[in-house]
């Protein structure tokens, strides 16, 4: 069988406490296959410190949230998504002890037996519909709290790309106003330059003008 992609469980474990054998697992079709071996040896790990306390414990991962509690020689663990609430997680589990207890009687007294896997999946998919799903109030707050934050931080990148733009806008606007000003200063430059020429020439007309009227009254003279 196969579950919906929408549960948060991802990764489901019975084992036999204080050794390494897993009796039972279960990878949501939702995850990748590359994480499986993370999360059997981290599953592997709980199982054989696992000393058979009765008592619901909790490990955060970065994978989600490990919940593990044990009853007749066996270790119960879910992964279950940090959007699962703890108290769904931990009913799930309780519940999953309970239904496989009495499904499967004998497997305490004889732990490495084979179980029948299509019954322990029908518990499993039953569990998961009851507790896992994603109608769960906290996932959804979640969910609506994740949607929020991205469309804030999509408005807050507009924001801050625009105001880079405006700030690109300043400086093509100030380095314009700088090169019309220089052009400014050049022109007026240009302009003085061009007068005092013009003054230089009509002294330079004036002179020679002048010399060939004195010259001409000499030789009239």
């Amino acid at each position: 069988w196969k579950m919906d992609s929408d549960y948060l469980v991802s990764y489901l474990v019975i084992g036999e406490s204080g050794t390494s054998n897993i009796i039972y697992d279960y990878l949501s079709p939702a995850q990748s296959q590359k994480n499986y071996s993370a999360y059997v040896n981290h599953a592997m790990s709980i199982i054989k410190q696992d000393k058979g306390h009765s008592s619901m414990n909790k490990q955060n991962s970065s994978f989600g949230s490990w919940f593990t509690v044990s009853s007749d020689r066996l270790t119960y663990i879910i992964l279950a998504d940090v959007a699962m609430s703890d108290a769904s997680a931990q009913y799930m589990v309780r519940s999953l002890v309970s239904d496989v207890s009495n499904a499967f009687p004998e497997l305490p007294l004889n732990p490495s037996s084979p179980v029948n896997r299509n019954e322990m999946e029908k518990i499993v998919k039953s569990l998961c519909a009851s507790f896992g799903k994603t109608d769960d109030k906290i996932y959804q707050a979640k969910r609506t709290i994740d949607t929020t934050k991205n469309v804030m931080k999509g408005n807050i990148g507009s924001l801050l790309q625009n105001h880079n733009h405006l700030h690109d806008i300043e400086n093509a606007s100030s380095s314009m106003r700088s090169a019309a000003q220089m052009f400014s200063d050049k022109g007026r430059l240009l302009e003085q330059k061009l007068k005092r020429r013009n003054r230089m020439m009509m002294l330079a007309a004036g002179g020679i003008t002048l010399f060939f009227v004195v010259v001409l009254f000499m030789y009239f003279m």
